[in-house]
């Protein structure tokens, strides 16, 4: 496999050559006939690439000949990039002698003494090219002609275009699965400290999915205090282990300790401050993707020792029932997932293939046997769904699929899915993410600035675009997975199934080695690595790093490998230095010319060498969690960086506003010293993603804040301003209007009475109904104490999140909250914020009145999934309206003066969750009637509530808790249809006298019933096969529960303080139950 790639790589590397050799022809300083030499080499050679490629696997000669081309390729392209970098240089010098006035041209020696180096190292290359050309006419390898224009798509149906990428929300088939695993975890038959649940089965089947749906199980984040997740994989590192599982608790790597004793102390300790006031703690750990076993021992030991509590989990996933059977302790504690269904896997593709189309009779034929050759496998079948996702629809290229080769095994199916995408260079791309470990979480920017660092991306300011474009490509067809995004729906992280990762490291295994210890690698893999991942030191990494580092592009190391070697990596491209034992950077940095990618973030390292500022061809810096380091003058001098990343102020270069190329600035600290003024982003305006301004206290009035000119940065998705209390804060924020593409914006500390006009200044003709920010879909408005009452936010038709907190002068929300504009027709419906799904109201002090819009043709809030009101004391009601029909989740948090909730609540029919906490004011709830949807219902501290009204079916209905309720007095009888409950807690209840017939609760799995001093029956009635955890306290009139009686999963019961007639119950119980 990793032949096809030396193919593609070396296609498009010949591509890149000449281009660049071309646009550097007018630039280079006497060179034009040599490199016009040098393009018609590259493309004569191009021209017998295809043989060289299809001749490859049977000629060793030939194969060696394609490895002399690519190491001649990669030499030229150094070369090129070496004009480039001199270019770059004298446009710094020049610049710089402006700004000082003085005209100083560069020394004619120097000059003379370039032209000469590179003279003779083109002359060189046309000697290497020469010699490739000549073997290949002895190898009798047959020029073609080939179109350098428009790249082939690799698989021979047409390609569609597509940005789509599947949803792995949506998991097929593992319900019963989930459900036996989070059996084995939390209804242990067993006391031990430490207890081994393997889930084994071979590759592609979903073991790792499955843990993941097991960790967020509701069941399990409740039975466990703490849970930790390690991707073990081919490499048993137990120190790894633990380090990863102390991550857990901080980011900051210099507080981890490197001593193992002193890493389990720090654990324990760690562990033992998240017990809270509960009596005993215990953890949950996955390992995933374990190979080997033989530290297991060790390990199992080290975790003992970090909790002595009984009752801790290690989950396993695995491939191997040898290391399942050696890390189970116990019988009948493993769970095999079985292979899907025919139908489940034809969901799968079905579901991305159809593109949200009709599916003809034809083709669900033809895809239904599809699904059959998919073995049942998720992978294969998610893989496959991508194929066909991004191919024609017809039942041509479907067929295509179907009578290919490619189903004897699933290496076979994913290697269909990377020969089909759709160019050389995206090829290299997914190849390149063989540098990261298995289960690494891949953030999309730095992903996509690496790919631009090793010119992948090609060489214009669309870089990240085209990086975009390649990363939707890899998703559609799932070779990336588990995507996490932010509120907007922009993609934040994602990662690779492992068996895609060995993909990758088959196709580049001649370009990238991960050096671990006990790596088997030899020294022949060395001269020809171009990616190096060092997670260890060694014996043999002096002598690696000596053959490797003149070729090396990308190196990322845990160790300072300066110190290792006597040469300099004359070729790097990429610098990513890991962890807390780099202390710092050679005085020499500034002589890696070709660097492009510099991140020594989370590091010890506290000085920014002075040479820095002379790699003029870096285009990405990463200094994030560096607390003590400095920085040089002459950052500014870095001409070509696009992407700046920095989270203190002392790390903020002087005169930023140099960097006219900077397309990420995460934050920028406004200062009133020169260099430092708000001014300085007025020339950035290809910045793009998320801008967060911090200190515009520094800021005098609106001219200087509109040099800034933030509406020129049309790029720009996110906007925060922190106006840290600033006085003239009204004045200023007129002057940083942003663009009208803006998705997001947060205002934070902002001490003005009004909002800035442009927020609801129209676009164009202001009947056009459009508002400057028609795009915006987040705002948050945070800490505005002077405000007294709130813009017409409805106005912004597209807003998605809203969330207002700490607005402490408000004290009403009425019509001028809402859009002003009328119907012009009496049966036109008005949808008042049609598009808001999550609405936040926290630290609302004053606001006593909510009202809505007074109109039969008003629709409030059609799409609202949440509702959050936290700690509102004066509010006096919630009006929900009738329509919020889509409403989820409802969470009412200390509402001191809250007296009702608007009735409308009743057809909120969809709501799946809610908690009402401290409103001791509240006297009652609209009928939950019909709220077949709900699954958890918390009532806590509202004292003047009687009734907790459920008087329909609540069917779904797994957990409900009513706490310090001191006057309610009635449970509603719809209680009884609610035969899903696993959890009833009713605890401090003390006028409570009846609960609802509770016959036929199946699945009920805890009961709590304490200090309900005037409640006498709770009506349990078996079969009750699930409950195993009773606990009744302080109930002086409760008679015995006889149905508890011989209950075979009863694990843990606590009776105190009952009435008569327990102690008879309690020997028969004993007798029959093995408690915990």
């Amino acid at each position: 496999m990793a032949e096809a790639l030396l193919g593609a790589v070396l296609e498009e590397l010949v591509s890149k050559l000449i281009s660049i050799a071309a646009e550097q022809t007018s630039l280079a300083w006497g060179f034009q006939k040599e490199l016009k030499r040098l393009r018609d080499s590259l493309e004569m050679i191009e021209d017998f690439l295809q043989d060289a490629m299809e001749s490859q696997t049977k000629e060793k000669a030939v194969k060696r000949w394609l490895t002399r081309l690519k190491d001649v390729a990669y030499e030229a392209n150094d070369v090129l990039d070496e004009f480039a970098y001199e270019i770059l240089r004298r446009k710094v010098e020049l610049r710089n002698q402006i700004w000082r006035k003085v005209l100083d041209f560069p020394s004619s020696n120097n000059s003379i003494l370039f032209r000469l180096k590179m003279a003779n190292k083109i002359k060189d290359i046309l000697k290497s090219l020469d010699d490739l050309n000549n073997l290949a006419d002895q190898f009798g390898l047959q020029q073609r002609a080939i179109d350098r224009i428009t790249p082939v798509p690799a698989y021979g149906g047409p390609k569609v275009e597509t940005i789509s990428y599947p949803d792995d929300s949506n998991i097929v088939g593992r319900k019963h699965d989930v459900s036996k695993v989070v059996d084995l975890l939390v209804n242990p038959k067993d006391e031990q400290i430490v207890s081994v649940v393997p889930i084994v089965g071979m590759a592609g089947l979903g073991k790792t999915t499955l843990a993941k749906l097991v960790y967020d199980d509701l069941n399990v984040k409740r039975h466990f205090d703490v849970k930790f997740w390690v991707c073990v994989s081919d490499h048993f590192d137990v120190k790894r282990i633990l380090k990863e599982m102390l991550e857990h608790f901080t980011d900051d790597q210099i507080s981890i300790p490197q001593n193992m004793s002193a890493m389990i102390k720090k654990l324990k300790e760690k562990i033992e401050r998240a017990k809270g006031e509960k009596d005993q703690i215990r953890y949950l750990l996955v390992l995933d993707d374990v190979w080997d076993v033989a530290k297991w021992k060790e390990l199992k030991d080290c975790l003992i020792g970090v909790n002595q509590n009984e009752g801790n989990r290690v989950i396993v996933t695995t491939r191997s029932e040898v290391v399942a059977s050696a890390m189970q302790a116990l019988p009948n504690r493993r769970h095999q997932p079985g292979r899907l269904k025919d139908e489940e896997c034809w969901s799968i593709i079905k579901e991305r293939a159809s593109r949200g189309c009709l599916v003809s009779h034809e083709l669900e034929l033809i895809g239904m046997e599809n699904a059959k050759l998919c073995q049942g496998v998720p992978l294969v079948a998610k893989v496959i769904a991508g194929i066909m996702c991004n191919i024609e629809m017809s039942q041509g290229t479907w067929l295509k699929i179907q009578n290919s080769d490619v189903w004897g095994s699933i290496e076979s199916v994913l290697q269909l899915s990377f020969d089909h995408l759709s160019s050389p260079s995206l090829k290299k791309c997914f190849a390149y993410c063989a540098m990261f470990p298995k289960d690494y979480c891949f953030e999309k920017e730095q992903l996509i600035q690496l790919w631009m660092a090793e010119g992948f991306l090609g060489s214009s300011m669309e870089m990240m675009d085209t990086g975009n474009k390649y990363l939707n490509e890899l998703l559609s067809i799932s070779l990336f997975q588990d995507v996490e995004k932010d509120t907007c729906g922009n993609i934040l992280t994602f990662k690779m199934h492992d068996m895609v990762h060995d993909l990758a490291l088959s196709v580049s295994k001649f370009d990238t080695l991960i050096f671990q210890e006990n790596s088997a690698s030899t020294l022949n893999e060395f001269f020809h690595i171009r990616h190096l991942n060092v997670g260890c030191d060694g014996e043999l990494l002096p002598r690696m790093l000596t053959m490797a580092a003149p070729k090396l592009h990308s190196l990322f190391s845990e160790i300072d490998v300066f110190k290792k070697l006597s040469i300099t990596f004359t070729s790097l491209r990429v610098l990513k230095f890991v962890g807390s034992n780099i202390l710092e950077l050679p005085t020499s940095l500034g002589e890696l010319k070709h660097l492009r990618y510099l991140d020594i973030s989370k590091t010890s390292i506290i000085e920014l060498p002075k040479s820095t500022t002379k790699l003029y061809n870096l285009q990405t810096l990463r200094l994030l969690g560096l607390r003590r380091l400095t920085i040089p003058d002459g950052l500014r001098n870095l001409i070509n960086l696009k992407h700046l990343y920095f989270d203190r102020k002392p790390i903020q270069p002087v005169l930023i506003g140099n960097l006219t190329c900077l397309q990420t600035l995460p934050i920028f600290f406004v200062g009133s010293e020169k260099g430092h003024r708000v001014k300085e982003l007025g020339s950035l305006n290809e910045l793009r993603g998320e801008l967060r301004i911090r200190d515009l206290r520094h800021v005098r009035d609106k001219q200087e804040a509109h040099g800034a000119y933030l509406h020129l940065k049309e790029k720009l998705c996110k906007v925060i301003f922190d106006f840290s209390w600033s006085n003239n804060c009204q004045e200023v924020i007129e002057g940083l209007q942003p663009h009208s593409n803006l998705q997001s914006l947060i205002v934070r500390n902002y001490r003005g009475e009004s909002f800035p006009s442009w927020m609801f200044k129209p676009v164009g003709d202001s009947n056009t109904g459009l508002l400057l920010l028609n795009n915006l879909m987040e705002l948050e408005l945070i800490n505005c104490i002077n405000c007294e009452s709130l813009p017409p936010l409805d106005q912004l038709r597209n807003l998605q999140l809203l969330k207002l907190e700490n607005l402490g002068n408000v004290k009403c929300m009425a019509n001028e909250f809402y859009c002003n504009e009328s119907s012009d027709s009496k049966n036109e419906v008005i949808r008042v914020f049609p598009a808001l799904k999550k609405l936040t109201l926290v630290g609302m002090g004053s606001l006593e009145e909510w009202t809505t819009m007074e109109t039969t043709n008003t629709i409030m809030f059609p799409c609202l999934e949440e509702l959050h009101i936290f700690h509102c004391c004066s509010l006096r009601s919630a009006p929900l309206m009738g329509q919020c029909s889509s409403l989820k989740k409802l969470c009412i948090l200390a509402c001191e003066k809250l007296s009702k909730i608007g009735d409308g609540f009743t057809t909120s029919t969809c709501l799946k969750e809610l908690e009402l906490d401290y409103c001791p004011n509240l006297s009652s709830i609209p009928n939950l009637e019909g709220f077949s949807s709900l699954l958890n219902l918390s009532v806590f501290r509202c004292d003047k509530l009687n009734v907790v009204p459920i008087v329909g079916s609540c069917s779904s209905l797994e957990k409900l808790s009513i706490i310090h309720c001191e006057n309610l007095s009635k449970i509603g009888d719809g209680l009884n249809t609610s035969t899903c409950l696993k959890e009833l807690e009713l605890s401090f209840c003390r006028n409570l006298t009846s609960v609802p017939n509770l016959e036929g609760f199946s699945a009920l799995q805890r009961l709590k019933v304490v200090s309900c001093d005037r409640l006498e029956i709770v009506p349990l009635k078996a079969p009750l096969p699930s409950l195993k955890e009773v606990m009744i306290s302080d109930c002086p009139n409760l008679k015995p529960i006889p149905s508890l009686d011989g209950l075979s999963s009863l694990t843990e019961l606590t009776i105190n303080r009952v009435g008569e007639g327990w102690s008879c119950l309690l020997p028969n119980m004993l007798r029959s139950n093995k408690f915990v």
